[in-house]
């Protein structure tokens, strides 16, 4: 009978070690073979030089669209205007001369594409692979096993919101994606170890960039989120403190983006009360409150042109709902404390309430999404892992 045990104990010990890393290979493959071979059909679209040759094309294409011209003006889809806003921006121009709706920072770095490979696209693919890689790290915080934090990425990475930046491209949103990511691990690093401040450091850093890139109110948005977890945590400690003396280092990115301006004789007050313009901008669209909330669970796009009719979005699919119910069904176990809570997810649930909260305010699109839907799915696996731990658990029993 001893030696029954035995074998049965290092059967389980072989088909673990073998069958664990065969798994975790399996997911890097359904992680990296879609949009490899997105790439692969689109090598030229990312890779192949000849923007410089274009740009005096673009820029006529500018000037005579509606970002320019009020009567009768041509249209200019919105990849193709980050392309020649780059572009202008790395030949001198000052950005507050182009339509300024968003900080310059990202468009610094679609430039900086033009300059590297003379091909405004190609920076959006370590951007993408970056923001994978901190999905990664911060589901291996929640999840702890490798095998763990790969299911929120086959999902994320196989949707066709994110597959969509490999066909639409360049926009700001997956540029700025990496530094919402990483503000958010850094934040986490920060408030789970021990050396908190440089954490915290690279924290407001990662924040200044997000408010460089596009709308500051995504930036202070975390902020907040960050914020309230300091105050729920209910006490004035080294970490707080330490937290609150890294915010002015989130200006640095935002007054470098202004650097042309800045040196055309702008002071650091005029860059600020450029923000108060983009904010005014935006705030103009403040209406459909809820909308996201619809266009979420249902797929009712409410738009905003025209007749504001509600239309199906192509992008949205079906796990949508079910991750949001998981999630906030996770909250509600936290909230009246049916689940154990890590310092680490509570971060994630406030990050997420507060962006909802935000997106709740006015019209919303998809393209909104991103920041969202990965915790999503980190949190509903999370959940899930948990019900069958409890299930197994019983069964042993």
């Amino acid at each position: 009978m001893g030696n029954t045990a035995e074998e049965k104990n290092m059967k389980k010990l072989f088909s673990y070690k073998y069958l664990y890393p065969f798994v975790c290979i399996i997911f890097f493959i359904l992680i990296f073979i879609r949009p490899a071979s997105i790439l692969f059909r689109n090598i030229d679209y990312f890779f192949a030089k000849g923007y410089n040759l274009q740009y005096e094309s673009l820029k006529s294409a500018y000037y005579s669209s509606q970002y320019a011209k009020k009567e009768n003006p041509g249209i200019m889809p919105d990849e193709t205007f980050e392309s020649f806003a780059g572009g202008a921006f790395v030949r001198g121009v000052n950005p507050i001369l182009i339509v300024h709706e968003h900080p310059p920072l990202g468009r610094y770095i679609i430039g900086l594409s033009t300059i590297l490979f003379d091909n405004a696209k190609t920076l959006i693919l370590p951007s993408l692979a970056t923001s994978v890689f901190g999905i990664f790290l911060i589901g291996k915080i929640i999840l702890k096993k490798t095998l763990f934090a790969l299911i929120p990425l086959v999902i994320f990475v196989n949707e066709p919101l994110f597959v969509s930046k490999l066909t639409i491209a360049p926009l700001l949103e997956p540029i700025q994606l990496p530094f919402i990511i990483f503000s958010l691990y850094f934040f986490i690093r920060g408030i789970e170890g021990k050396k908190s401040l440089p954490w915290f450091m690279a924290t407001s850093f990662m924040v200044g960039a997000v408010i460089s890139i596009r709308f500051f109110i995504l930036g202070a948005a975390l902020f907040i989120s960050m914020f309230i977890y300091m105050i729920l945590r209910k006490k004035l400690d080294k970490k707080a403190v330490q937290f609150v003396v890294s915010l002015p280092l989130s200006l640095i990115p935002l007054f470098a983006s202004y650097t042309k301006t800045i040196i055309d004789g702008y002071s650091l007050l005029q860059i600020l009360g450029v923000q108060k313009y983009i904010f005014a901008y935006h705030h103009s669209k403040n209406i459909d409150f809820f909308s996201f909330w619809d266009l979420l669970l249902f797929n009712r796009w409410h738009t905003w042109w025209g007749d504001r009719r509600i239309l199906h979005e192509v992008h949205w699919i079906i796990i949508w709902p079910i991750v949001t119910f998981l999630t906030y069904t996770s909250l509600v176990l936290m909230l009246f404390k049916k689940m154990k809570v890590s310092e680490s997810r509570k971060a994630l649930f406030i990050w997420i309430i507060v962006y909802s909260l935000l997106l709740s305010t006015g019209t919303s699109t998809t393209r909104y999404f991103l920041p969202l839907l990965p915790f999503f799915y980190i949190l509903a696996v999370d959940l899930l892992l948990k019900i069958y731990e409890i299930r197994l658990n019983k069964v042993k029993r």
